[in-house]
């Protein structure tokens, strides 16, 4: 603060408040004058209210949008306040004050009986220099405020005397101390007549010409309050009157102070939300952007603003790089009103992407439009960034362009609008690929691919009217069953995409972006979820359903050009289609059996097979080993390589057979391996168990860990070799062994019709011990045979063998009434068998044998 001499217009001590115009139901206040060493202007919370007469947005669609449509009163002063008490009511009131200021009593008086209450301040319109403003306000001079007696009648008989005081023409120019003293601006004060005379009310209504100062010292000031530095903020009034009263001339004087605002004082920068936003083609392959905005200005004083011009900036790769400019804009006609929200019309025009927009950034793997892009739809704050440029009308004032020039104002927004802009991902004529079985594992070659055709539905939002194509698709999707991670489907390179317009179920508009994808990698994460899938999938009532979180990428072509966009976020259930019948109807047949390798314990089989896959995907399979167990015990490896399965019906499917059960089981193993031998050779319905176990895949060693906790059970394959009988027949569970047999009975031998389902090879049968039963307990006959003889592949007739008949019994008499007809009999027998190397014993129980009787 300067001395007193200085003559200080503002004192600390004063009050003020203004009354709002057009709200005669609150308390009036009045601004107070105190002394000489206390200023005007003061900046207690609970003394200074809005400026202003109305509160209402310009624009009926903006109000109804806001969710706060009147905002709450400042108990502060606020930034525009500073400029304009600092020129406008400050020079009044020290007009007012001095303009009788003659003895030193009458000075004093009149400092401390003055009020002022100004009700309305406006900015009437642009000049080519600054603005106009328009000051309502009233004056009086109550005595009742003055303390000394003495002083206030003194002051009351000279006032009554001097009756008027008028000013001349005065100019009045504030300065910043903290900035070098730039000048802000000037205010040039018409002259002002006004009754002294006590309680005599007068309505002060006049216009004044404000001239901004210093542009560049202005915008460090805004640069500093945008960028949150501006914790104080002095400024300096300098005031030259020309006083007179009547005819008396008094002079001119100089009036100076200085007032000091502090942060909690400043306004916040104005609130803004997009109400309308409608993106377009435009000619020449520009796009257009047309946005209605609501925004919360914190300004004390109505103002029309003109059309203004502004260049529409994104961040750079790095925070230090210049922003980069991607659109101009330009906007009506502003009505600013006081406490209201504002409707601003923007029109926006892209004309072409810059290439540093879509340039991937140094040691990142996105460009500054991926960030920006993959930051809205995550529904992060999003910044933007405003600078002024060339306006669209010759009407606005240069001053204005200037200023705004020097400015760039940061405008941040919440994304959102596009959160489901993927409505669905899903998948569809799905086909799993198993790894390299030589692979390293861990590395891409060791994984499961997946081959098939993504589909991604595209919500396309009212906002956006304008051509969009999508050729190109990638992503790195995360795959969840029952909100547990299952694995990760890792489509790094870009695939070919077509992407078409549909409506959408609810009749908006949609895209469907189709894309056919060949041999994606998918790292399974959970080897035991695997497994629950896996037994969901096999024996489940319904549609197992894998839940996508997947990251997608595109390649977009508008009118604009082809770029990419990356990170776009997408989710969406795929549901994986259970077989729909039981695993039994797999129908397995054994179509060809070739013996390859043996040893005395060990059989190496190669087959075909024919069977039925009964669910919608597809599977290429270069190596599988599982495991075969009879009665919970191993006994055989079956092993597939390079093999390709369809939905339905696979034929002549090459799978290898590895018969080991005493090196797989044991002890154990050769017993059940025995057993299961028997059953198979008696023509039992027998069903074996497949599971996997750590060596299914080589390179995927937890996923063969965790599958086999599902053991699936499976029939024995039929089987159905050619010639074979029963071959074509769905219902015959397949041929038995022993197909027909013919005893003699002068020559007490039989006979034997044998199928052997080997295609290449031959059986030695080694030993017989058999016996047969009519009726299942009445013996017919003995046949203890030691002599090897061959079955030669498919159908074929035993020699003559030795038969012991049960003379005189009931089973006898029934072979004696059948001569010359046909006996079913029953009959158990241990068979030795070889082949090649490997020898077993087989025990056969068969039932309904056709035998022939003859002499």
């Amino acid at each position: 603060m300067v001395d007193e001499a200085s003559q200080p217009l503002l004192d600390g001590q004063a009050r003020s408040s203004f009354e709002a115009a057009g709200r005669p139901d609150q308390p009036r206040r009045s601004f107070e004058l105190s002394s000489e060493s206390t200023p005007l202007l003061q900046r207690r919370d609970d003394d200074i209210n809005t400026y202003g007469t109305e509160r209402r947005l310009s624009q009926s669609s903006a109000a109804s949008h806001l969710e706060d449509g009147s905002p709450k009163k400042r108990s502060r002063v606020r930034w525009p306040t500073v400029i304009s008490l600092a020129l406008l009511t400050t020079a009044i009131l020290a007009i007012l004050l001095f303009a009788f200021a003659a003895p030193a009593v009458v000075k004093e008086y009149a400092q401390q009986a003055a009020v002022f209450k100004p009700t309305t301040l406006s900015i009437d319109s642009t000049t080519s220099e600054g603005v106009r403003a328009r000051v309502q306000g009233e004056f009086v001079m109550d005595a009742g405020r003055v303390k000394s007696k003495s002083m206030r009648n003194f002051g009351r008989l000279a006032t009554w005397i001097a009756r008027e005081v008028e000013t001349g023409e005065s100019d009045v120019d504030v300065y910043l101390p903290e900035y070098g003293n730039v000048l802000v601006g000037n205010a040039t004060v018409p002259s002002i007549k006004v009754n002294i005379r006590n309680g005599h009310h007068n309505q002060v209504d006049f216009l004044t010409d404000l001239k901004a100062g210093d542009i560049k010292g202005i915008h460090a000031v805004a640069l500093d309050w945008m960028e949150g530095r501006l914790g104080r903020l002095s400024i300096k009034g300098r005031a030259t009157i020309h006083l007179k009263s009547g005819l008396i001339g008094l002079g001119a004087q100089t009036i100076t102070d200085t007032v000091t605002f502090e942060e909690k004082d400043f306004p916040a920068l104005p609130k803004i939300d997009i109400i309308k936003l409608d993106v377009h083609d435009d000619k020449d392959g520009a796009m257009a952007v047309d946005v209605l905005l609501a925004a919360l200005i914190d300004s004390p004083i109505a103002l029309v603003i003109p059309p203004l011009g502004f260049e529409i900036m994104v961040p750079n790769c790095s925070p230090g790089d210049p922003y980069i400019m991607i659109a101009d804009a330009t906007t009506s006609e502003i009505q600013v009103r006081p406490g209201g929200a504002t409707g601003v019309n923007v029109q926006g025009i892209i004309k072409n992407l810059p290439d540093e927009l879509t340039a991937t950034c140094p040691d990142e793997e996105g460009s500054p439009l991926d960030f920006l892009v993959s930051s809205y739809m995550r529904g992060d704050k999003t910044t933007v960034y405003i600078r002024g440029a060339d306006a669209p009308s010759a009407e606005t004032p240069e001053w204005i362009v200037d200023f705004l020039r020097s400015v760039t104002v940061p405008l941040d927004f919440t994304g959102g609008a596009f959160d489901d802009l993927i409505k669905n991902f899903t998948m569809s004529d799905t086909k799993f690929s198993l790894p390299d079985p030589f692979a390293e594992p861990g590395t891409p070659d060791s994984q499961l691919t997946v081959s098939g055709m993504v589909k991604v539905l595209i919500n396309l939002p009212e906002q956006m009217n304008f051509h969009v194509d999508v050729p190109k698709v990638r992503a790195l999707a995360n795959v969840f069953y029952e909100g547990e991670q299952l694995g990760v489907l890792n489509m790094e390179k870009w695939q070919d995409a077509n992407s078409t317009l549909v409506e959408d179920q609810d009749g908006s508009s949609a895209l469907l972006v189709e894309s056919p994808i060949k041999d994606i990698p998918l790292e399974v994460t959970d080897s035991n979820l695997l497994a629950q899938v896996v037994q969901e999938m096999l024996w489940g009532s319904g549609s197992v359903v894998l839940h996508v979180a997947a990251t997608v990428d595109t390649k977009v072509s508008t009118g604009l050009g082809r770029f990419a966009v990356r990170g776009i976020p997408a989710d969406g259930d795929v549901p994986v289609n259970t077989p729909g019948t039981s695993i039994d109807h797999l129908n397995p047949r054994v179509v060809s059996l070739e013996l390859k390798n043996t040893t005395e314990s060990s059989l190496y089989v190669s087959t075909q097979m024919n069977f039925t896959n009964p669910t919608n995907y597809s599977a290429t399979i270069p190596f599988v080993d599982v495991l075969m167990l009879y009665n919970k015990t191993a006994l055989a490896h079956i092993m597939a390589r390079n093999i390709a399965i369809i939905p339905g019906n696979n034929t002549n499917v090459p799978i290898d057979f590895l018969w080991s059960p005493l090196d797989i089981g044991g002890v154990d193993g050769k017993e059940a391996g025995r057993a299961l031998m028997s059953s198979v050779a008696s023509g039992s319905n027998t069903s074996v168990t497949i599971k996997t176990h750590e060596g299914t895949f080589p390179s995927l060693p937890n996923i063969g860990r965790g599958l086999s906790a599902v053991p699936i059970d499976v029939p024995v394959p039929r089987l159905s070799t050619p010639g074979s009988p029963g071959d074509g027949d769905e219902e015959d569970r397949g041929p038995n062994f022993i197909q027909d047999s013919t005893i003699h009975i002068w020559s007490s031998t039989a006979e034997f019709t044998l199928f052997s389902p080997l295609t290449e090879n031959s059986i030695q049968i080694t030993s017989i011990d058999a016996t047969a039963f009519y009726e299942k307990n009445e013996p017919i006959g003995k046949i203890n045979y030691k002599l090897p003889f061959d079955v030669p592949p498919g159908i074929s007739h035993t020699p003559r063998l030795p038969v012991d008949l049960v003379l005189g019994g009931v089973g006898y008499d029934a072979l004696r009434r059948a001569l010359g007809q046909s006996l079913l009999v029953d009959a158990v027998a241990t068979v030795g068998i070889k082949l090649e190397n490997y020898q077993d014993i087989v025990f056969y129980n068969g039932t309904g044998i056709g035998a022939n009787v003859r002499i």
